[in-house]
């Protein structure tokens, strides 16, 4: 399947990985740190960050370090695509392709959910959030002020060939144990619209 590059791209990496207990894009897995995997699944991506690192891209240095909404805050002066694709050290198995699929959804906010919505695995209309981003305190939040959602279930992924792998998201060491696929339904909400059609994301997991 075939995308068009329509989206710039900002990855988190000031967190203080406090679960984690070191920094966690510095953690080196297979020969490449979770930020170097990251990074190089994009072309010149923007990378939010409290300390300089090498990785290429655009390094915008985060002194206030107030949250993730800030940072994208921080960001959003260097968005110029009609999309913007958001992620952060957590999922350092992240790839292009998934990142496009997500962002190839008609929405003002496309993102992943499993047990959990996940907004840092999440495509944002440009517009959108450069209009609404100075108004909530948690990505969270956003969702309330959208017209239109797509929550992408697990499911639908596995019916495109995404593996669970590229959804893991590493908070603390045990996670890396973790093997368990979650199936989610897809749903999309089109909000003032009582005829749109939704699908409920029950949850069900596999031992696989």
């Amino acid at each position: 399947m075939k995308f068009k590059d329509f989206f710039d791209v900002i990855i988190l990496a000031g967190g203080e990985s406090k679960r984690f207990g070191s920094d966690k894009c510095c953690f080196e897995f297979n020969g490449k740190t979770f930020l170097e995997r990251i990074v190089e699944n994009f072309n010149n991506p923007i990378i939010v960050t409290n300390k300089q690192r090498k990785v290429q891209g655009i390094q915008i240095i985060d002194n206030i370090r107030k949250g993730p909404v800030k940072a994208i805050e921080l960001a959003l002066s260097c968005v110029f695509r009609e999309k913007v694709f958001i992620t952060g050290c957590d999922f350092p198995f992240i790839t292009y392709e998934l990142a496009s699929f997500i962002c190839n959804k008609e929405a003002d906010i496309s993102l992943i959910v499993e047990e959990e919505i996940q907004p840092l695995l999440g495509c944002y209309s440009t517009s959108f959030l450069k209009n609404y981003i100075t108004h909530v305190k948690t990505l969270y939040q956003l969702i309330n002020y959208a017209n239109t959602v797509y929550f992408i279930g697990t499911y639908e992924l596995k019916l495109h060939g995404f593996s669970s792998i590229q959804l893991k998201n590493i908070n603390s060491w045990k996670d890396f144990l973790i093997n368990q696929d979650k199936y989610t339904l897809s749903k999309y909400v089109i909000k003032g619209n009582k005829s749109a059609s939704t699908l409920c994301a029950n949850t069900r997991r596999s031992s696989n």
